[in-house]
């Protein structure tokens, strides 16, 4: 069984500060061993999800989406909703996700016919009628990043050919139809795009929408990603490293742009364009960018949010690296440099992935994920 005390790892990341020719060799960038996604992996890591998916959210300081003006929960919402446990809701959905794709990798495995169990309850006709009733009056709540993550759960359903997904994708698309409607109203009217290491990263929503796009035919979405993505960042230049990370950050704002790029660029361009976009990986401009995670060093209970955050911002910058160096050619030594450094990240991350408690655990179980399966086979 996994244990994620062994993949504590004292890894040296002092590094040469003379910046090397951008193409010349990386070999003192650190190195590390990738964790690799198998069954018994697969299921330590459903624990979290699987625990926190009926723990209902905290009650807020202002009516919500779970708990009425007078503080309590909204009737009958284990059918009429979906994504009512995991601390918030993006992390429910994300959850979800999580999920939907180790079952979906293992069906086998010792925790699937629990995860099966779930996901019926959760993913129900009054359930996603429910959901919609209330996003219908929603406003901005969770746009864009929870909207994302649930087109990223439906791909995820689509191209898994199992009656059960089936079922699920054909209940959940009266909600994926309305937050597709919504996010292509909200890329085509947004001016800039949000910069920030957090939720509303306009890069962060992007990425994840890619895979539903690649496998639904919403073509009205898939334009206007492509387009504001374009329009957003084709003509960005020295990414300000120096800025990263922000002390709630749980996303490298330069490393999530890259990747973006990464999917819709050819090689050729996507190399001249992150040429300009990122210095050297061994320059002190980049430093930021290899430092280690250590969220040891928050030890105020008051934190926990932000320790929490601090080990997701571990696995993203490894999943983000990883998606870059896959972008870039083969003989670019960047690539394997980018893979070794995200190796380094993605090791700090699960020796911590249990340090936060619940604060963590509700949604750190999708981010290892997402790290998982950016590792090239």
């Amino acid at each position: 069984m996994w244990n994620a005390g062994a993949f504590a790892l004292a890894v040296s990341f002092t590094v040469a500060i003379a910046a090397p020719p951008q193409h010349g060799p990386h070999e003192k960038i650190a190195n590390a061993s990738h964790v690799v996604l198998d069954e018994p992996l697969a299921v330590s890591l459903t624990a979290m999800p699987l625990s926190c998916l009926d723990h209902p959210h905290a009650r807020p300081a202002t009516r919500g989406y779970l708990w009425e003006a007078s503080y309590r929960p909204v009737d009958d919402y284990a059918r009429t909703r979906v994504f009512y446990g995991c601390f918030d809701w993006h992390s429910a959905v994300n959850s979800t996700w999580s999920l939907v794709k180790a079952l979906k990798m293992f069906p086998r495995m010792a925790t699937a016919p629990l995860i099966r169990s779930e996901l019926d309850r959760h993913l129900g006709k009054s359930n996603v009628a429910g959901e919609v009733a209330f996003f219908k009056g929603s406003g901005q709540f969770e746009v864009p990043y929870g909207l994302a993550w649930t087109l990223k759960l439906q791909g995820e359903l689509l191209s898994w050919n199992d009656p059960d997904a089936k079922k699920w994708s054909e209940n959940l698309q009266p909600l994926v139809t309305l937050f597709s409607d919504r996010l292509t109203t909200y890329f085509q009217q947004l001016e800039k795009p949000v910069r920030t290491g957090l939720h509303p990263n306009s890069a962060l929503g992007m990425n994840l929408l890619f895979d539903y796009l690649s496998i639904a035919k919403d073509e009205e979405l898939k334009k206007v990603v492509l387009e504001a993505a374009s329009r957003f960042y084709s003509a960005d230049t020295n990414c300000a490293t120096a800025a990263e990370p922000a002390p709630t950050d749980f996303i490298s704002p330069c490393m999530v742009e890259a990747a973006l790029m990464g999917r819709i660029l050819v090689p050729a361009a996507f190399t001249a364009w992150f040429d300009k976009f990122m210095p050297a990986l061994e320059s002190p401009q980049f430093a930021p960018l290899r430092a280690s995670i250590d969220p040891s060093l928050i030890t105020s209970p008051s934190r926990l949010a932000a320790k929490s955050h601090m080990i997701g911002l571990a696995f993203m910058r490894a999943e983000e690296m990883n998606r870059v160096a896959a972008a870039l050619p083969r003989n670019d030594p960047r690539a394997a440099a980018l893979q070794r450094l995200s190796a380094v990240h993605a090791q700090q991350g699960m020796a911590a992935m249990h340090v936060a408690g619940y604060v963590g655990s509700h949604f750190l179980g999708a981010f290892s994920f997402l790290y998982l399966l950016s590792v090239a086979p």
